[in-house]
């Protein structure tokens, strides 16, 4: 599970620069600064969530109810912490809205994707 959680945030990362990339070529500089942006948001809710099935693991062995709780808070945690990313970025830094939720949720949609034992699944 441990390669497939880091192989899937890899693919965030890629998505991340993929998009930015794209966003420069098709709407500018602006506009690829958000969609990094957006993928970086993504990024760091599948790296803690990563973290935090790691630590879970390590503890479901001796307290299996501390384990699901500990997957509980840091669903919420990383509930809030998007929030409060997304709002510096389009409050304080006044990055444009469409590229960083379009390379966001493609990116978020790299676990579906990276998860899966076969890319056959998809179809």
């Amino acid at each position: 599970m441990e390669s497939v959680g880091y192989r899937v945030v890899n693919l965030q990362v890629g998505i991340a620069i993929a998009g930015a990339v794209l966003a420069y070529f098709t709407l500018g500089a602006e506009a690829a600064k958000a969609a990094f942006y957006g993928g970086m948001v993504a990024f760091v809710n599948g790296f803690l969530f990563l973290q935090k099935v790691r630590q879970a693991a390590n503890t479901v062995s001796t307290a299996p109810s501390q384990a699901l709780g500990l997957i509980y808070r840091s669903a919420a945690t990383r509930f809030v912490l998007m929030l409060a990313l997304f709002g510096l970025g389009f409050g304080y830094l006044r990055l444009q809205v469409p590229p960083a939720l379009g390379v966001f949720a493609v990116a978020q949609l790299a676990y579906g994707w990276g998860l899966r034992q076969s890319y056959k699944d998809l179809l």
